[in-house]
C-alpha cells in the first residue's frame, strides 16, 4: 500500500464494491478498492454452503477464483485492487471489530484517501461489523477526508433495513445525507459485474439485471456536535 488514494471504496467481500459502487468507480478512474474479507482458508477447511452453491469443491479454490474474478472486474473499471487478507466469517467465525479497526486504521493511514466510501452495514454480519469498525475510525478522524456510506446492492431492498441503519447512525452522532450518484447502470459496470461469473447465478443476477442495475445511492457522513458544543 504505497500510493495515495484519491477515492477509496472499502468492500467487505469481493464484489460488494462493484455491485454497490460500480458506476462511481467507472466515473472515477484510478480509484482504489480495498477488500477486507480476502483471506484464503486452508485447503482442509470445511466447505460452506455458499461455496457449494457457487460450484466449488474446496473453499480455498473458491477464494482464489473470486480473487481472479475481482481483478478482472476492477480492471474493467480502471480501479486499483488492494486486499486486507481477513478471513470471511464463513471460514473463520465472526469478525473481530477491534482487530478490524486496527487493520483498517493502518490501511487508511498509508493510503491517505481524499474521499472514503464505506459500506452502510446492511443485513450481512460481516458488513455490519466492518461498517461499525469504520464508523469508529470515522468518529476520530482528523485528516479532512470526506466520508460517505454506500448502500449495499441486494441488501438495501430488504424492508426496513436501510431506515433502521440510518437511525442507528443518527443515535451514534453521525448524520447521513443522501447524495446524488452517477446515472445507473453503465456498460462498464455491467461488464465488471459479469466478471463475477461464479456468483451471478446464486445471487440471481445471471440475466444482467436486478438491483445492481438500478441507480446507486450514497450518504454523506457528518459528525453531529455534542450538546456541550464540542464535536462528537
Amino acid at each position: 500500500m504505497d500510493h495515495t488514494a484519491r477515492l477509496l471504496v472499502i468492500s467487505p467481500h469481493y464484489d460488494d464494491a462493484v455491485l454497490g459502487c460500480g458506476d462511481l468507480l467507472a466515473a472515477t478512474p484510478g480509484a482504489t478498492v480495498l477488500t477486507v474479507c480476502s483471506g484464503v482458508p486452508p485447503a482442509d477447511a470445511p466447505l460452506p454452503q455458499w461455496d457449494r452453491e457457487c460450484g466449488y469443491r474446496r473453499p480455498h479454490e473458491a477464494m482464489l477464483a473470486r480473487e481472479r474474478e475481482d481483478s478482472l472486474a476492477l480492471a474493467a473499471l480502471n480501479a486499483h485492487a488492494l486486499r486486507l487478507g481477513v478471513l470471511d466469517s464463513q471460514y473463520g467465525g465472526p469478525l473481530d471489530v477491534a482487530e478490524l479497526r486496527h487493520l483498517l486504521a493502518g490501511a487508511l493511514a498509508q493510503l491517505r484517501p481524499r474521499q472514503v466510501y464505506i459500506p452502510l452495514g446492511l443485513f450481512h454480519d460481516d458488513h455490519i461489523r466492518i461498517s461499525d469498525a469504520l464508523l469508529d475510525l470515522y468518529a476520530g478522524q482528523q485528516d479532512g477526508a470526506a466520508w460517505h456510506a454506500y448502500e449495499e446492492a441486494l441488501y438495501r431492498c430488504k424492508p426496513g433495513l436501510l431506515q433502521k441503519r440510518l437511525a442507528r447512525l443518527l443515535d451514534s452522532g453521525v448524520q447521513a445525507t443522501p447524495q446524488p450518484g452517477p446515472p445507473g447502470a453503465g456498460e462498464r459496470k455491467a461488464e465488471a459485474v459479469r466478471a463475477y461469473a461464479s456468483q451471478l447465478r446464486p445471487l440471481g443476477l445471471a440475466d444482467g439485471g436486478g438491483d445492481p442495475a438500478r441507480p446507486e445511492r450514497y450518504w454523506l457522513l457528518e459528525r453531529l456536535p455534542r450538546a456541550d458544543g464540542a464535536r462528537s
